[in-house]
């Protein structure tokens, strides 16, 4: 019995150094995280006329503590365009969640024409 625990522990072993090795084990935000954060956002996103609800600056602040690297905030970019995709939205109102939520972080105005490796490409952080 021992020596299967010990073949599976080097077998999983060896699959995480390689899956870290090799860069596919990559921490960033998963799309169902960032989405479910940010969804108390949307009625703010659609007309602006009230400021964001508590959730939403919540869920902001909580994105930005996981937008750490750049391929963390182009993932979030990434999702925040896919789920707005048909939701009919102002994309300038994006970037001010940061100063209507008080969250030290810059957002750029993201709609499908956004190319997030370039929009996210400088930190998120103010």
């Amino acid at each position: 019995m021992a020596p299967t625990r010990f073949v599976l522990f080097c077998s999983t072993a060896a699959v995480l150094l390689m899956c870290l090795g090799a860069g596919y084990c990559n921490d960033a935000p998963s799309c169902p995280v960032v989405v479910s954060e940010l969804m108390p956002c949307l009625s703010y996103l659609k007309d602006g006329k009230k400021d964001p609800s508590a959730a939403c600056c919540a869920g902001v602040k909580s994105m930005a503590g996981q937008a750490k690297t750049k391929p963390d905030r182009q993932a979030i970019c990434e999702c925040i365009k896919k789920a707005l995709a048909d939701v009919k939205y102002d994309p300038g109102l994006i970037p001010t969640l940061s100063k209507k939520c008080s969250v030290s972080i810059s957002l750029p105005p993201i709609d499908q024409k956004t190319d997030c490796s370039k929009a996210m490409n400088q930190g998120m952080l103010a």
